[in-house]
């Protein structure tokens, strides 16, 4: 019967003992980075959103008390986190699609009154 020969033979590439699984640290460094960038935005834009509709939809606040408070709040946090121009045009975006939102369901109850 035949067989096979065995192979002494190790890995093809075995990693340096100093590397952690090949992955280059400041790569490693970007995508915490990243991570952390992209849970800081979702965080303070859900507490943005859930926020404001708690307050007009639930508690009665007037929408505009209600938009201009998350976005001086917003806006102080983003400035209190580091995160830029990027967030504060964020929050004076949503700011401006909630005017708009709103203009459209003043509209609908002209039309509807």
């Amino acid at each position: 019967m035949a067989h096979a020969e065995h192979a002494d033979k190790g890995p093809i590439v075995t990693p340096p003992a100093h590397t952690d699984a090949y992955m280059d640290m400041a790569a490693r460094r970007g995508m915490w980075k990243g991570f952390g960038n992209l849970t800081a935005w979702g965080s303070l834009l859900t507490l943005i959103i859930v926020g404001y509709a708690t307050f007009t939809l639930t508690m009665g606040i007037p929408w505009i008390g209600a938009m201009i408070g998350f976005a001086v709040f917003g806006i102080a946090c983003g400035m209190l986190m580091n995160m830029g121009g990027a967030w504060i045009a964020t929050v004076v975006g949503l700011c401006v699609l909630a005017v708009f939102v709103q203009t459209l369901i003043w509209l609908g109850g002209l039309l509807l009154g």
